[in-house]
């Protein structure tokens, strides 16, 4: 029998389980804004009882999308469902339009079609997950590209990068985003590809990192706006109930 160390143990304070709760809740992102709901203030609290883990989450305003909620609360439930030690997970989506909906939809296991028949078919909203995790692949790629850069790299040489010549720190969120959308991620892999994985060459390079800044503008304008009605709608408190 493998002996349990106290590294692989499941955390048994308050206090840990809370911690444990808040990273968990931190993989989840805007699907839109390709942050962290932690990081927006979209977690108004969580609670920790025993086993039984709850959390509460709120958007910018009102009307938000319905699909962009759904993903959310939805990644959310799978994430707290993760901790080994949950036994019970609650996750409710207050002061939205269709809150009832999707926190009913989510809980009993539904998909978002068959809670909002007349928004989607059964495919467009998985889409419409990839596609956002697809800009933010080059969001990610715009922010290393910048900080190459400042560190004298030419285009050439990122066309020739591979994820393994650079420090793990500085390609964790790029790895991240590769798996979650199925493409390699390995060592040997390039740094820098298109949405579908294939490798930059290096005449393209300087159109891409253009096209990743774009993209990346985009991404930022939306968060600030979200960010600033956030604080309009529940005033200024970023961090909600996580702190």
């Amino acid at each position: 029998m493998t002996p349990v160390t106290a590294a692989s143990a499941p955390p048994t304070g308050a206090a840990e389980r809370s911690e444990a709760v808040t990273a968990a809740l931190g993989t989840v992102l805007d699907p839109e804004l390709d942050r962290p709901i932690t990081e927006l203030g979209f977690v108004r609290s969580v609670s920790v009882d025993g086993g039984r883990v709850a959390a509460r989450l709120r958007l910018p305003t009102y009307f938000c999308a319905p699909n962009f909620a759904w993903l959310m609360v939805e990644g959310a439930r799978r994430a707290l469902a993760g901790l080994s030690w949950a036994t019970e997970v609650t996750v409710v989506l207050e002061d939205h339009f269709s809150s009832d909906e999707i926190n009913h939809g989510v809980a009993c296991g539904q998909e978002f079609a068959e809670a909002f028949p007349l928004l989607s078919d059964p495919d467009r909203l998985e889409e419409l997950r990839r596609t956002f995790l697809r800009k933010g692949l080059l969001a990610v790629q715009e922010r290393l590209g910048r900080r190459l850069t400042d560190h004298g790299w030419t285009t050439g040489q990122m066309a020739e990068a591979r994820l393994g010549d650079l420090p793990g720190r500085l390609t964790v969120t790029l790895v991240r985003r590769r798996k979650a959308l199925g493409l390699p991620a390995a060592d040997g892999d390039p740094v820098f590809t298109d949405e579908r994985g294939r490798a930059v060459l290096p005449a393209g390079m300087e159109a891409h990192l253009l096209r990743c800044r774009t993209t990346a503008v985009g991404i930022a304008a939306n968060t600030e706006i979200c960010e600033g009605l956030l604080v309009t709608r529940y005033g200024p408190d970023p961090k909600g109930g996580i702190a």
